[in-house]
């Protein structure tokens, strides 16, 4: 065998290497991008069909605060809000709010609401998820999570086996490390904005 033979021999190999991890590169990628990818998306929460959910088998609703159910920093519900949780009890859901924010507003907005509360959630962590599953003895994949974020409330949802629905932000005033998220969805994930 001569050196330009093996050369050829290298570079063919160096190409089918190349190859191999360029399709679990590919096979990574879009394993990421369905961690970040929700099962369906509406403008708001009133779009949801709550009853439709509830025939397909989910028990329980989990919420976002900060600008799913609120605008960002309510510490009141308005009736937005007392709409959504009036449509998801009719539907003869259970529902829970998962929030990352701080204790003492989400509790006063959760106890204004007549809801159970999970507080300080560290959402993407699936604890909130995990936590609203045991204390009511639902299983994660008939659990609903609704948010307004790819990057906290879809990716627990999906990391925790829920089904993930987003939903546009009720407002665009948000604290900068939200903007900030919101431009790195946009940027690297592909969306242009939500539904």
């Amino acid at each position: 065998m001569t050196g330009s033979d093996k050369t050829q021999i290298l570079v063919l190999c160096d190409k089918k290497r190349c190859r191999q991890q360029g399709g679990r590169i590919k096979l990574k990628m879009k394993r990421l991008k369905k961690l970040f990818t929700p099962d369906y998306a509406f403008s708001d929460l009133m779009q949801v069909n709550f009853h439709t959910l509830a025939d397909q088998g989910y028990k329980l609703i989990l919420l976002d605060i900060d600008n799913t159910l609120a605008s960002h920093g309510a510490s009141v519900a308005d009736d937005y809000a007392r709409q959504v949780i009036l449509r998801v009890q009719e539907a003869g859901l259970a529902c829970r709010i998962i929030t990352n924010a701080r204790w003492q507003r989400a509790r006063q907005y959760a106890a204004d609401l007549g809801v159970p509360l999970h507080a300080r959630a560290n959402k993407p962590s699936t604890r909130g998820i995990r936590k609203a599953c045991l204390s009511t003895g639902i299983a994660p994949e008939q659990c609903v999570m609704i948010g307004d974020q790819l990057l906290t409330d879809v990716f627990a949802a999906r990391r925790a086996g829920c089904l993930a629905i987003l939903v546009r932000p009720r407002t665009t005033k948000e604290p900068q490390t939200i903007r900030i998220r919101r431009k790195w969805e946009k940027k690297f994930l592909g969306r242009k904005d939500h539904p």
